[in-house]
């Protein structure tokens, strides 16, 4: 079974304080519209981001353009070579207007070779969805598990999903909220992609390291909907299981200390890739992993691994 995998800065106060209140149900059905557009934005910033780095990738043949973490790897489309540019470029991204990514990307393309810049094109592949359908299809699913639990408080045991089949309410809020929360905050600060069984808890539980991973189980991203809904069977992980799912956590106050791990312990970590697979995959992965607890620690978010939150191969990018 292949795994796409993510690595993401998670902005907690955020997820406890707007998103969790939203999913149990608190609060008006629009309480989310501003994320929602900030998020409409992005997607179009994103869009054009990526298609600078695919027309890099069309226009240059130099052996260190890595399209595995240029463009298939980091988000929107950033070359910078330390890890706090890195996470500072993408903090620009994110705050960009739409106007203002040709020339955030072109200072990009700069980086590489500065007389570069004059021969690539945006390469247009596709068309977004308006704004509207681009809206429906970022708050769908938290509508979804809102619906659940309003069901779920006046004692309804299903609810109708999208495709029009009766569901449980409790499974479709317990077995969806975090996936959906990180899906969505993925939306407003983006992770990065890899492939394959690189996950820190996998990489960490397969090698022989110096001290436990700052990592723990992420109910935390839950918020307050354990309390509001003690009864429920939550499902809580402390890394990776299978597909479709959000794995170990590691709080704000552990981003720095996990950083610190995973230098620690790179060559025990990068040893289990060799055990694996020819390729120096695992390497690459512990880049993106600390490029993404880099952009954790700039922004003071949470961290967290999944899986499927972006799928390249369908066209879901960061």
């Amino acid at each position: 079974m292949g795994y796409d995998i993510s690595f993401h800065p998670i902005d907690l106060r955020m997820a406890q304080e707007r998103i969790a209140p939203f999913l149990a149900g608190h609060g008006g059905d629009d309480d989310l519209d501003d994320l929602i557009a900030d998020a409409v934005r992005q997607a179009k910033v994103r869009f054009r981001a990526n298609a600078w780095g695919l027309g890099v990738r069309k226009a240059y043949t130099g052996a260190d353009f890595d399209t595995f973490l240029y463009i298939w790897g980091r988000p929107f489309f950033v070359t910078a070579d330390d890890p706090a540019t890195v996470a500072e470029t993408v903090v620009r991204y994110c705050d960009s207007s739409l106007d203002a990514v040709d020339g955030l990307a072109r200072s990009q393309i700069a980086l590489i070779d500065p007389a570069l810049v004059k021969h690539v094109e945006p390469e247009i592949s596709g068309t977004l969805p308006s704004d509207e359908n681009l809206a429906a299809g970022f708050r769908w699913k938290l509508d979804l598990l809102r619906e659940a639990s309003t069901a779920i408080r006046a004692g309804r045991s299903t609810i109708r999903n999208a495709d029009g089949d009766d569901i449980s309410a409790a499974g479709a809020l317990t077995g969806n909220a975090q996936f959906c929360l990180v899906e969505f905050l993925a939306a407003l600060l983006p992770g990065w992609i890899e492939r394959g069984k690189v996950w820190p808890s996998e990489l960490a539980e397969q090698a022989s390291t110096e001290g436990p991973l700052p990592m723990s189980d992420n109910a935390p991203l839950l918020g307050a909907l354990t309390t509001e809904f003690p009864t429920l069977d939550w499902d809580v992980n402390w890394t990776i299981r299978s597909n479709y799912e959000i794995g170990g956590y590691a709080a704000p106050d552990q981003v720095a200390p996990m950083r610190k791990w995973l230098s620690r312990n790179a060559e025990a970590l990068m040893s289990v890739g060799d055990r694996w697979d020819d390729r120096p995959y695992v390497a690459k992965a512990m880049i993106k992993i600390d490029e993404a607890l880099a952009l954790a620690e700039l922004t003071g978010s949470a961290f967290v691994e999944a899986a499927e939150i972006y799928i390249p191969m369908q066209g879901t990018m960061n």
